[in-house]
């Protein structure tokens, strides 16, 4: 008698830690996003923005010749492409 009610005892925990953990894992994937997740797309494109802006900020910067673009090739209209 003894035996019985320990194996009963004993599938009544692991059934309740299988459903446990189940329900755990039904919860997280069918659940609602929070938290972190929820604006995270929003953060990621403003700092990419923001990256692009400093970038082509840069890059103004480091071309000394985007305002005198005729001096700087004095071959410009000479130039014919031989395959037009």
């Amino acid at each position: 008698m003894e035996n019985n009610n320990n194996k009963i005892i004993i599938w009544v925990i692991i059934s309740l830690i299988v459903g446990a953990v189940g329900g755990f894992y039904y919860g997280n994937t069918t659940g609602k996003e929070a938290g972190i997740l929820v604006g995270g797309q929003e953060v990621l494109d403003q700092q990419n923005a923001e990256e692009e802006a400093k970038l082509q900020a840069i890059q103004e910067e480091a071309n000394p010749f985007t305002d005198v673009e005729e001096v700087a090739n004095p071959f410009k209209d000479t130039y014919k492409n031989p395959f037009e």
